[in-house]
């Protein structure tokens, strides 16, 4: 399986990167993670761990295995029979705003299976993250 959610943002890109590699924010901002938990300091760099607990899915380590700053990082989970990389990216659009991707990607021998019983899920909650990583990095107008 492989799913992609491109949203336009009315934000500045750096902005858009400053929300979307605040992974430990995103249980406060994104109402389907419970928990994420950074397993070491400063910025997202290759080789960065992170613990995240989203709801009906099971808990998981994440390690980036390549990020480029103010531009993307991918990282990668692995559960039983099934390897998980996710996508994240940050480009400029030509009227001043951005562009954020996510895409979730998984394979593996169970990955069939799991697609079959989460596949459903795992696509509404990368939309639900695209909209509310969106909504955090867009200005509030009064």
């Amino acid at each position: 399986m492989k799913y992609e959610r491109t949203t336009a943002v009315a934000a500045d890109p750096a902005r858009v990167w400053d929300v979307l590699s605040d992974v430990e924010r995103w249980p406060e901002r994104i109402t389907t993670y419970q928990t994420v938990e950074r397993l070491d300091d400063g910025p997202l760099k290759v080789g960065s761990r992170t613990r995240i607990k989203q709801d009906k899915l099971a808990a998981g380590v994440w390690e980036a295995t390549e990020v480029v700053a103010g531009e993307s990082f991918v990282w990668t989970s692995r559960q039983p029979g099934v390897r998980l990389v996710g996508r994240h990216s940050v480009t400029v659009e030509p009227d001043g705003g951005a562009r954020l991707t996510l895409e979730i990607e998984q394979s593996g021998p169970m990955s069939w299976m799991i697609t079959l019983l989460l596949g459903r899920l795992v696509r509404r909650y990368v939309d639900v993250e695209s909209a509310a990583l969106k909504a955090a990095a867009e200005p509030v107008h009064a």
